[in-house]
Parts: C-alpha cells; sequence; structure tokens
C-alpha cells in the first residue's frame, strides 16, 4: 500500500509546510541538511535490544571476489531453509556466466523448493549492483517452484541465471532461496557463457578463496532484533546500530572448502527484521546514518495497522544520489516519521558492496525542532554575515570606483593644463627691443 501525503500552506505559521505521513506531522525540515546535520552531531544513546534471534543457512559467495578463471566458487552440503547469496566480478578475458546448482547424493528423486531469485544486471558500477539487488529483492514478488533433481544428479537453481552473460571487469550478484528436504550440495559456480552448467560442475573444478577470505556457510540467513523495552521519546535520541562486530555480533560459520572457520564482517546476505515497539506521545522521526564508509541500499519499512493492514514503504539508503557515506561517518537521511506508540518493522539486507556498520537514528519531535531552530538561527546569522560583506563590499566598491574616477578626472586635467602651457609657450609671440 502506498501511503499518502496531504500538503498544506500556511501564510502566518511558524512552519510554512505540513506533510503527513501515517497521520503524523513531519517535523520542520526533517530532511534539511543543516537539520539533519544538527541531529547526527548531537548526543544520542543506545536503544537496547534483544539479543539476535538467526534462524536459516546461509551460504556466502564473496572470495575469490574477482576469478580469473573458470570453476566452483563455493560449494557446502546443506538442508532446509537456506539461502545463496553471491557477489563476484568477472575477472576473465572473456564473457561468463555464474550459476547456481544443486547436487542429489541420494538414492531418490529430491524435489528442491525454490522460494524465489533475483539478481542484477551485470555491471562495473557496484554500488549500482547493491543498491538494484535489495531493491529487487524487497519489492518482488517470487513464486515458489519445484524442482526435481534426479538421484546422484545436479540440477540448475533459477533457470534465468544461466543466460546472462557477464562481461570483464563487471560484477555480478544475487539471492537465491531454497527449501531442501535433505541434505544436498549446493554450489555456486563460474564458467564460460556457452558451457553447459551440469557437464561443467562435474568438472569438480574448486577455487581457492582470495585474500579476502570472505565466504563460508553461516547460520543465521535472517536475523530478527526487537526493542527490549519500548522506545520512548522521552528517552531522546537513540539509535540502533547494525553490523559493527560488537553490538551487533558477525555471524560465525565454516569455509568448508578452505577447511577454516570464517567470519562474515559485514553479515552481508542477512535479511535483518528489526521491530521498534514504541510507547508514549508525539512524533519520532527516523534516519539513516552509514559509519563505516560509502553505502547504498534500501530498507523495507512495514507499519501494522488492524484497521486496513499492513502499510509498507521501500526507502532508497540515499533516495537522491547513488550512494552516501563517503568519507563521511555523519552522513544522514531522513526515512519517514511515526507516530510514539506505533510498532514499525524495518527490513534491511546489508548489500556486497556497501561498507559496515550502519545506524538507525530515531529523533523525538522536540529534539527535531530544537536542531531545526538552531540550524536557522546559524542560516540567518551566516546569510546575515554575508549580507553585512556584501554591503562592505559594495561599499568598498563604490569607494574605489569614486576613488578611480576622481583619479581619473585629475589625470585629464593635468593633461589638458599641460596641454596649455604648451599651446602658451609656442604661441607665446617673441619681443625683441623695444
Amino acid at each position: 500500500m502506498k501511503f499518502i501525503k496531504w500538503y498544506k500552506y500556511i501564510v502566518c505559521g511558524a512552519w510554512a509546510v505540513l506533510a503527513f505521513t501515517h497521520g503524523v506531522m513531519a517535523g520542520p525540515d526533517a530532511d534539511d541538511p543543516d537539520t539533519m546535520d544538527r541531529i547526527v552531531h548531537s548526543p544520542m544513546l543506545p536503544i537496547a535490544m534483544t539479543d539476535p534471534i538467526d534462524t536459516g543457512t546461509l551460504l556466502f559467495s564473496d572470495s575469490p571476489e574477482y576469478p580469473e578463471q573458470d570453476g566452483i566458487l563455493y560449494a557446502d552440503k546443506v538442508s532446509g531453509d537456506c539461502r545463496m547469496y553471491f557477489y563476484h566480478v568477472n575477472q576473465g578475458h572473456s564473457p561468463r556466466k555464474i550459476v547456481v546448482m544443486a547436487y542429489n547424493p541420494t538414492g531418490s528423486v529430491v524435489d528442491v523448493v525454490l522460494k524465489g531469485y533475483q539478481y542484477t544486471r551485470p555491471s562495473t558500477s557496484y554500488y549500482t549492483v547493491g543498491k538494484e539487488l535489495s531493491t529487487i529483492y524487497y519489492e518482488g514478488y517470487a513464486t515458489i517452484s519445484k524442482i526435481p533433481v534426479e538421484p546422484y544428479g545436479y540440477a540448475l537453481l533459477g533457470s534465468r541465471l544461466n543466460d546472462v552473460s557477464i562481461l570483464p571487469d563487471q560484477l555480478f550478484s544475487g539471492i537465491v532461496d531454497m527449501e531442501l528436504p535433505v541434505p544436498m550440495y549446493i554450489s555456486a559456480v563460474i564458467l564460460p557463457v556457452q558451457a553447459d552448467p551440469v557437464a561443467f560442475v562435474q568438472k569438480q573444478i574448486y577455487l581457492p578463496s582470495d585474500a579476502a577470505k570472505l565466504r563460508g556457510t553461516f547460520r543465521g540467513k535472517d536475523r530478527y532484533l526487537s526493542t527490549l523495552i519500548p522506545y520512548s521519546p522521552n528517552d531522546g535520541t537513540g539509535y540502533v546500530k547494525i553490523a559493527d562486530g560488537i553490538a551487533d555480533r558477525f555471524l560465525q560459520g565454516r569455509d568448508v572448502m578452505d577447511n577454516r572457520i570464517s567470519e562474515n564482517t559485514g553479515n552481508y546476505g542477512v535479511n535483518y527484521t528489526i521491530r521498534l515497539r514504541t510507547k508514549g506521545v508525539g512524533n519520532i522521526y527516523m534516519y539513516f546514518n552509514p559509519q563505516g564508509g560509502e553505502y547504498a541500499g534500501v530498507a523495507e519499512l512495514i507499519y501494522t495497522n488492524q484497521k486496513n493492514g499492513d502499510d509498507r514503504k521501500i526507502v532508497e539508503l540515499p533516495s537522491k544520489t547513488l550512494s552516501m557515506g563517503q568519507n563521511d561517518p555523519f552522513a544522514m537521511q531522513y526515512i519517514d516519521s511515526f507516530k510514539a506508540g506505533s510498532d514499525v518493522i524495518v527490513h534491511i539486507m546489508p548489500p556486497g558492496a556497501a561498507n559496515l556498520p550502519v545506524r538507525i537514528v530515531l529523533v523525538p519531535d522536540k529534539q527535531l525542532r530544537d536542531a531545526a531552530d538552531a540550524a536557522d538561527k546559524l542560516k540567518k546569522l551566516t546569510d546575515k554575515a554575508k549580507n553585512q560583506m556584501a554591503e562592505e563590499s559594495d561599499e568598498e566598491q563604490q569607494i574605489n570606483r569614486k576613488a578611480a574616477q576622481e583619479a581619473k578626472r585629475n589625470t585629464a586635467d593635468e593633461q589638458v593644463q599641460h596641454v596649455q602651457k604648451n599651446q602658451r609657450r609656442h604661441y607665446e609671440p617673441v619681443i625683441i627691443g623695444n
């Protein structure tokens, strides 16, 4: 359901525009850069969250990130609710493709339940790929299908992946969600465009990881977090930090191909469900603040409405540019506003190209207005100073112009006098004798 906004213009009011979202009057200059700069530099406290509940299995394939040869990028034997998240750049000299394969190690046919798969257009713009994949994931309506895998046989999971050609230096990323009734081998494979996936995967060419070693099998493709106690505007500005490895721990798993312990530094490919329970009165404003570096993605917001069902909204992060936060841990974007007492669900999945951690910041109405007032006062002082400098500059320019004109007139007079003097000297009669 799309959200409706009403705009009313007030001639004699403190605020020129009132915007309503979910019955909330949007605060003064909620998305004003100066106001947001005041907010992000203001004191704030972490919001206490419950321990994470991790469900499902994540196979994360991001190493080697720049494969130069064809082969199996990552594979493991898994079962149940699983996700394969892959992120690779074709570093070869010819077009290639990346597919996800299932191998059935049993003596009977097994139906893999494909719950959906999403992938991006290959691109050399990494942040475009990250944002596009997140958008497709949350906007898409996955259809469930069954893929039979013959005994001791292979099957392609996501037939359209086989048709995507990745040119040299292009990044390709995708998500495959599946339900496996029995343990099966799932692998991400890079191979020539014309190669048959089943015939190629049987060669069992396993690629070593790179120096980053960002791949493995992890418990927790989905993570659930909730406020320990409802947040109140009386608590002041607060935040929830995501994927910093401390307040929100990184997934620990194993890279079975390297036979080592692995860490998903950044929790890439994890679908976060963050339940923000609130209480009290007044308006609450939600912001996004990347702290680890450049970021490009989306967030999905769900508001529970008992009368009309759930309101759903997808917000680009950022919305006006491709990415945000490069060399700026204080970058901020306004996300949305809602009434205190509401429960809001935030879905977010760290894209492969993004930098973590990030913060979701909740700002009460009073703090927003204080920040807006301070920003407005500073703007007025700055404008006044600029006007004074402009006036002084104009006055100085006028003085200089008058001085130049006076100097010009003086020079002209001197020249006239000099000419007249020469003329008198030339035509003065000569008297000889008496």
